[in-house]
């Protein structure tokens, strides 16, 4: 058997979990996939990775074929999770969560070099423990993700280098071979610091660097990474407007923000009155219900929280001067077009803190949780990790409710969650076009149409579409996915071309075309045997 083969090869630090009960965990999913993972081999050290590719290719096109699929910590919730796309052979993850150490940190660059297994706040913590100013790279998925896997997953965030592959300076690892592959520029620098690869990102001939990420061509063992420092002008913004037909307005101001001083903000978030009701207030429908708020419900929880139509959260990052420089031109950009803008270092937000700390606890409740939800937003703005966002993936589960002061985890929990992440043409009509979409789409399958426009800059803007359901509702998690499914086939027709694929879509990509059969290609020259991650987006199909 392979699960024999396999242990035979590790060394005493990894360990080949097959136990039905202890691979459970493995294959939870938010998304409502079915995992037929064999086993889990935890890797303990990374030499342990090359004799386990070995091993696989030597027991190719045998009955003890299996196959590998790589995962840093596995919470890659809405898209997959754990759970790998499908393949007749044995499936065999290959957990790197155990390789969870900082190799590399240079306090005068912001270099850090760090194994797959290194979480946002793993990171956190070195950092604080460094007295160091640099931020982590973070996102909504919380602190339990992985730093190195978000980069290679081509994910984004709200800190000052939104696009985190572009700050990935150098990758090592593992090919589908077991050869162990780095740059050019490493092979030939003979310091033990090998500095020129970790600060020169496009190394000699070729650039390859970029087909290891969103694929299986190679098993990252370590990235270094380029860390941002806040600055002490840091501030965030908050921009609300309350007119009904006010989102053409907001988006201009998030374009001429971008045009007169885009150097010195983050990426700004553009929600809809829906999505931010779902920050602020529990389901008025219940636990588990299959039910679209009513119009009434939403101005109600409006009205409670004071939410606008359109919310637009951004970052101003620098020096004091530069800030207060930038700071002075939102303010005159969004004055008579902004019904509300307030900066989080204003003194009437410093003020608000101080009075709804001071109050009883059973009063102010309203302002407090607004003031509270602010304060978690400005520190994840500040590269700080947290739970702000993840409450959203509880918000029908009918098992569990989401305590934040709690590791929160969707897929333990039995929440069920998708994505829908298309790339939207900048300009007014395109978003109100997608806008339109979106809420009709969901409307028809029963899901709650909340909407988050994340512009990068003047010329790029992702929306992030929540699937929120029941899981353990068959007619929800039916609905959620015809609705991901008539989303993604609409929002083609229109432009709207997703950026991330889920598991199951990748499976389903047109491998006819010229760029997946390039692809594909590709992997069959690193991966003859098909052996490493097979179906990821499209490898080997």
């Amino acid at each position: 058997m392979s699960t024999a083969l396999i242990e035979s090869v590790l060394s005493s630090k990894s360990v080949l979990i097959t136990h039905t009960d202890d691979i459970l965990t493995y294959h939870q999913s938010p998304e409502g996939f079915t995992s037929q993972v064999k086993g889990v081999i935890k890797i303990g050290d990374s030499s342990d990775v090359k004799a386990v590719i070995e091993l696989a290719n030597k027991c190719s096109g045998s009955n003890e074929a299996f196959v590998i699929y790589p995962i840093s910590t596995g919470n890659n919730w809405g898209y997959g999770s754990s759970v790998p796309p499908s393949d007749e052979r044995d499936q065999y993850l290959l957990d790197l969560s155990q390789l969870n150490k900082i190799l590399y940190f240079n306090e005068k660059t912001g270099l850090c070099t760090v194994q797959p297994g290194v979480t946002q706040k793993i990171l956190y913590d070195f950092l604080n423990e460094h007295a160091s100013d640099y931020m982590v790279p973070v996102t909504g998925a919380g602190p339990t993700c992985s730093v190195l896997a978000n980069a290679l997953e081509r994910g984004y965030g709200i800190t000052p280098v939104a696009d985190h592959f572009s700050a990935v300076t150098s990758i090592k690892g593992f090919l589908p071979t077991g050869e162990y592959y780095q740059s050019s520029v490493a092979d030939m620098d003979m310091t033990s610091e090998q500095l020129a690869d970790k600060s020169f990102k496009w190394k000699h001939g070729p650039y390859l660097d970029g087909i290891f990420t969103q694929s299986a061509n190679l098993v990252v063992t370590e990235a270094t990474i380029s860390l941002e420092k806040a600055g002490d002008g840091f501030t965030s913004f908050y921009m609300q407007f309350f007119d009904q037909s006010s989102f053409t307005t907001a988006y201009e101001v998030v374009s001429e923000i971008f045009d007169k001083v885009g150097r010195n903000v983050g990426s700004m978030n553009l929600m809809d009155k829906r999505r931010v009701s779902a920050m602020m207030a529990d389901n008025p429908n219940g636990p588990g219900s299959h039910q679209i708020m009513t119009d009434q419900q939403v101005e109600k929880i409006s009205k409670q929280q004071e939410i606008p139509e359109w919310t637009v959260i951004g970052t101003v990052y620098g020096a004091k001067n530069v800030a207060k420089a930038v700071k002075a031109e939102i303010k005159k950009i969004a004055k008579n077009r902004a019904s509300r803008l307030f900066f989080s270092n204003d003194l009437l937000i410093e003020f608000g803190k101080l009075v709804t700390k001071l109050a009883p606890k059973s009063l102010l409740q309203a302002p407090r949780h607004q003031l509270a939800t602010l304060e978690e937003g400005m520190a994840i703005m500040k590269g700080i990790p947290n739970q702000v966002a993840l409450p959203l993936a509880y918000w029908r589960n009918s098992a569990t409710t989401p305590n934040k002061t709690n590791q929160l985890n969707p897929a333990r929990d039995g929440c069920g969650l998708l994505w829908y992440a298309p790339l939207i043409p900048t300009k007014p009509a395109s978003m109100l076009s997608f806008i339109a979409m979106v809420r009709e789409t969901c409307q028809q399958f029963n899901i709650e149409p909340m909407i988050t426009f994340t512009n990068f800059n003047l010329y790029c803007t992702d929306s992030t579409i929540p699937i929120v359901f029941d899981i353990n509702n068959e007619k929800a998690k039916e609905d959620a996915k015809a609705c991901l499914a008539s989303l993604y086939e609409q929002g083609l027709k229109l432009g709207f071309v997703p950026y991330r694929l889920n598991i199951e879509q990748q499976e389903n990509l047109d491998t006819s075309k010229a760029f997946w059969s390039t692809s594909n290609k590709i992997a069959h020259a690193l991966d003859p045997n098909n052996i490493l991650g097979p179906g990821r987006y499209a490898k080997g199909r």
